[in-house]
């Protein structure tokens, strides 16, 4: 065994050694004199002459697969040219080289598939060995840390499962799952700026995703009050998306409302000049009753337009006097505009005017006309959001009991609802079904709703807390019920 490993390496040396002189002998003239591989005081001629080369093999025969010209005589193994004669043999070097090498890239390539086995690759001996496909190998490495990350969620391994995301993002920076998936972990790990970041990269990057990138990114800012960023994305928007054009401008004008910013509804108004009419009214508005010109606003407030350019206008007209004490205003542009606003939100504006009046004589009637309405998500969320900031032990009894009756399957979809109806439950004091909605949410979720919990006792104090913008985006809630707990009364203010 020893002996035939030192001729194989002896072989491979050979290969190329002994080319490379005879070649450096033929090039220089091929004298008798300076022949590399006879031995010099033989006699040159064929088959007389010993072959140097030889003299270290284990079985010289070995070496004829370097130069066939050695030859077996009676007298032993001979050249079997003259030395004049002799010459290399590259045509044989390079195809046992190339045969060499294509041995030992299959056995590279082999040891790498099976290596990318065991790690639980999804790839084929193919992908590896065939140099074009390689790009492959790259998407069975994002498939496997997306797998991982999925994994990692399942078993509440939050820390694993931001490290595989970032392997995923890092590996294709526009799979646009793996990116959302990716900023909801890091917002729930209090990483706001690090998801702010991917946010605005997979706008950058994904553009035809850039709409609800954006709308999924608002949520987020919404709910930790960001109105700084909230304000730049929404005046971004007005332009980009015009389908939703008046949930932006409502965004912009909360934001400013939420920080007294007339100055930036200034400055939207001047770099936006191709805004529809509509919107720039009431931007105007809106900005004039930051200002404290309440009375230069109401005139346009107050102004019915018989075919409103969009189904928001009405709504913000009496909202907005709603929240300027105005509720005789707001009821008559309510009469007005009629049949122009939908039947449920009609309802609540309505509803909302008898709370500000202090009318419940009305307001057990308009609550009744609701509760008659299919408990859709949206019906459900603005329920919500009025017992929010109007908590009430009766009407939300009945709305429970009505909420109860459309028995809504708890799914990733309607989990938002279930933990709006506890927050309002909570409110309302009925501890009794705010602990069965908690339940129900914890036997879907597998855990103990603790941050729902929280918040909800954080709502039952009587002065803003700084916890309630960490602990929102840790609880999915529809949109109208984040606006309402952002600008609610405080209670000892009632």
């Amino acid at each position: 065994m020893t002996g035939w490993l030192g001729d194989f390496f002896r072989f491979w040396w050979a290969l190329f050694y002994w080319n490379t002189r005879k070649t450096w002998f033929r090039m220089r003239g091929a004298h008798r004199d300076d022949c590399p591989c006879q031995t010099y005081s033989d006699s040159g001629q064929a088959l007389d002459s010993r072959c140097e080369a030889i003299i270290y093999w284990r079985q010289p025969a070995r070496f004829r697969r370097v130069c066939p010209l050695l030859t077996q005589t009676p007298q032993g193994w001979r050249c079997g040219v003259n030395a004049e004669s002799v010459r290399p043999f590259w045509g044989r070097a390079v195809l046992l080289a190339l045969a060499l090498g294509l041995v030992l890239y299959l056995a590279g390539t082999f040891a790498v598939y099976a290596a990318l086995r065991a790690a639980r690759y999804d790839t084929s001996y193919l992908t590896v060995v065939w140099p074009p496909r390689w790009g492959e190998l790259r998407a069975a490495q994002e498939k496997l840390y997306a797998a991982r990350a999925q994994q990692a969620l399942q078993a509440g391994k939050y820390q694993e499962a931001l490290l595989s995301l970032e392997m995923v993002n890092q590996l294709d920076p526009h799979n646009y799952e793996a990116g959302l998936a990716l900023a909801a972990l890091s917002q729930a790990a209090a990483q706001p700026t690090v998801a702010d970041h991917i946010y605005e990269r997979l706008m950058h990057d994904v553009p035809e995703q850039r709409r609800p990138t954006a709308q999924i990114w608002f949520r987020t800012l919404l709910a930790r009050a960001a109105y700084t960023p909230i304000k730049g994305l929404a005046t971004t928007m007005l332009n980009e998306d015009p389908a939703d054009r008046t949930a932006w401008l409502n965004a912009l004008l909360f934001s400013c409302r939420q920080t007294g910013d007339a100055d930036c509804l200034g400055t939207v108004l001047a770099r936006n000049p191709d805004l529809p009419v509509w919107c720039t009214e009431l931007i105007g508005i809106e900005q004039l009753l930051l200002q404290q010109h309440l009375d230069r606003a109401l005139p346009r407030l107050t102004r019915v337009q018989r075919q409103p350019a969009a189904g928001y206008i009405p709504y913000y007209q009496v909202d907005r006097l709603l929240r300027h004490d105005q509720p005789d205003a707001a009821s008559s542009m309510l009469r007005a505009y009629g049949s122009v606003l939908q039947p449920d939100e009609a309802a609540f504006l309505r509803l909302r005017v008898y709370q500000a009046k202090e009318w419940p004589a009305l307001a057990g009637p308009e609550v009744e006309a609701l509760l008659h309405y299919e408990m859709i998500p949206r019906i459900v969320a603005q329920f919500c959001a009025n017992l929010i900031n109007h908590p009430d032990p009766a009407l939300f009894a009945r709305f429970f009991a009505r909420f109860t009756a459309a028995n809504l399957p708890v799914d990733a979809n309607t989990v938002p609802l279930y933990q709006a109806t506890y927050l309002a439950a909570t409110l309302s004091g009925d501890t009794e079904h705010a602990r069965q909605i908690a339940a129900r949410i914890g036997k879907f979720t597998g855990s103990d709703a603790r941050a729902l919990r929280g918040l909800g006792e954080l709502l039952k104090t009587p002065a803003a807390d700084s916890r309630l913008t960490r602990s929102l985006p840790l609880v999915p809630l529809p949109t109208e019920v984040i606006y309402a707990i952002l600008e609610r009364p405080a209670p000892s203010a009632k």
